[in-house]
């Protein structure tokens, strides 16, 4: 299965915007959040599925996050687009 590239790239920048919060500063992140609330939604990427964050989930939430990792579907773009936006609707 080959993806074409404006899948791929549709997909790294879904991927890069959501991960972006957790480089910032943890002062950064909490002056920003309601109430103190510090949600992580990880994607992942081709050929990949959201098991593949195992080892980063229980990292980050030792931390205090609360992480979803999304599980797409991979059928089309607009379905993984549709599948992230629900796990962000949920936060």
């Amino acid at each position: 299965m080959k993806l074409s590239q404006a899948y791929r790239t549709a997909l790294t920048a879904i991927a890069g915007f959501l991960l972006t919060p957790m480089f910032y500063s943890g002062s950064v992140a909490q002056t920003k959040s309601p109430q103190g609330v510090r949600n992580i939604v990880i994607v992942h990427g081709a050929w990949a599925d959201g098991s593949s964050w195992y080892k980063v989930i229980p990292l980050l939430q030792a931390k205090g996050f609360h992480v979803v990792a999304v599980q797409n579907p991979l059928t089309s773009l607009a379905d993984d687009v549709a599948a992230t936006k629900r796990a962000i609707a949920l936060q």
